[in-house]
């Protein structure tokens, strides 16, 4: 296989005639991270920083030969959230206007020749987290935040690695309660709420809406049928694919029961979109 990959650290959309951006830190990959389904002897990871580890300039021309797949995040957190995190991580207002969904992606690139690389995209805010749990929070929150690769041609095909969800950061424990009901001592009915388990901070995997067999929508979840990411195929040499998320992180808050986040272990509706709501946009230039 002939194909090479560069992983690029870039916070914006837009693409010049030449592709130049700052790599932060040193990486070393192994090709069998890179290249699911390429032998073990290739491809090539193409890097470019100093002997110290010090950010360095890389430049891949914008030309044919090369073709860019990348990520954009646009997705935003819900106001609740932010009100509810922002006092214990004491972020500034300029640092709460910046904050992004923590969102995770594996994107398989398939070349002409039927052979194929997935990388892994990770985009948004690493540091958005209740500060109680952090030290519980998944140890792949930070690992990287590759949001644009650059590819040799020719590329056949773009779309979500097959088996794989499109993932976001839950920041906070979630509380779960369960509705019981009781007899007092003069025979009434009582009911009322019992915490029964806790969820710590973690990745959730974001769900396609519910349809029954004429398409209408039988329980909303994360992404609409309408929503999805869809395979870009037939990727022209210099050009740039960008998936382009929008949306907006919410968890579910069990009114005048807890102050923290939680939810009804049967409400059924209110689970299926824990993490919120998203639509996928593909972008090709």
């Amino acid at each position: 296989m002939r194909t090479a990959v560069h992983l690029v650290q870039s916070g914006s959309a837009r693409r010049d005639s030449a592709l130049v951006r700052p790599i932060r830190f040193l990486l070393f990959v192994s090709p069998a991270l890179l290249a699911l389904g390429c032998s073990a002897s290739s491809p090539a990871f193409l890097s470019a920083i100093s002997a110290t580890g010090q950010s360095n300039y890389v430049t891949v021309p914008n030309a044919p030969g090369h073709a860019i797949i990348g990520v954009v995040n646009n997705a935003a957190v819900d106001e609740r959230l932010v009100s509810y995190l922002a006092p214990k991580l004491q972020l500034s207002n300029a640092e709460i206007a910046a904050l992004k969904p923590r969102i995770r992606m594996r994107l398989r690139i398939t070349f002409i020749d039927g052979t194929f690389q997935t990388i892994e995209y990770l985009t948004g805010s690493k540091n958005f987290i209740d500060p109680a749990f952090a030290a519980q929070a998944t140890t792949d929150l930070s690992q990287n935040d590759f949001d644009n690769a650059v590819v040799q041609c020719d590329v056949t095909r773009v779309e979500l690695e097959p088996g794989t969800n499109v993932e976001v950061f839950i920041p906070v424990a979630l509380k779960q309660f369960t509705l019981n009901t009781s007899t007092n001592a003069a025979g009434g009915l009582v009911t009322g709420f019992t915490q029964t388990a806790e969820t710590p901070p973690g990745f959730l995997s974001l769900r396609v809406d519910d349809v029954d067999a004429d398409g209408n929508v039988t329980l909303a979840r994360n992404i609409g049928v309408r929503d999805v990411l869809s395979p870009t195929p037939n990727v022209l040499c210099g050009s740039s694919v960008m998936v382009v998320v929008i949306g907006t992180l919410t968890v579910p808050f069990l009114t005048g029961v807890s102050q923290d986040p939680s939810y009804d272990v049967a409400d059924t509706p209110t689970i299926a979109q824990i993490g919120g709501t998203y639509k996928f946009l593909v972008s090709v230039q």
